[in-house]
């Protein structure tokens, strides 16, 4: 499956988000940046990997660093996230990043405790 920038902002939008800003940086991960019905930006990088590792979760971290964003949800399309992405999300100062399957409705977002079961399509 291909992770399309077109899609992924489609389903947010479904989602109730306001899509503010959408990038495809390769051909299996993009980038969003979206809005809370409240107005709260966040961003969501979306990648197609069988193991996101700590790696991702740094340079997700610092894509937020740059945008002056201070959390992030690392959604993991068909795979799933290596126990060193888990701690490495867990011990992040700078911001909150939420290990995660897919983007939650809008009215459900809540800092903690995520678990979404819909696939990015």
């Amino acid at each position: 499956m291909k992770v399309t920038v077109r899609d992924a902002a489609a389903h947010a939008r479904r989602l109730g988000y306001h899509v503010i800003a959408a990038e495809q940086l390769r051909a299996t991960r993009c980038l969003l940046v979206l809005a809370e019905p409240s107005g709260q930006p966040f961003a969501v990088l979306i990648q197609r990997r069988a193991l996101i590792t700590a790696a991702d979760v740094q340079d997700f971290a610092e894509m937020l660093f740059l945008r002056r964003l201070d959390r992030g949800l690392l959604i993991a399309v068909d795979g799933g996230f290596s126990n060193e992405a888990r701690r490495t999300a867990q011990e992040l100062r700078q911001a909150t990043i939420t290990l995660t399957t897919d983007i939650p409705p809008a009215s459900g977002l809540a800092p903690a405790g995520l678990s979404p079961v819909v696939d990015l399509q």
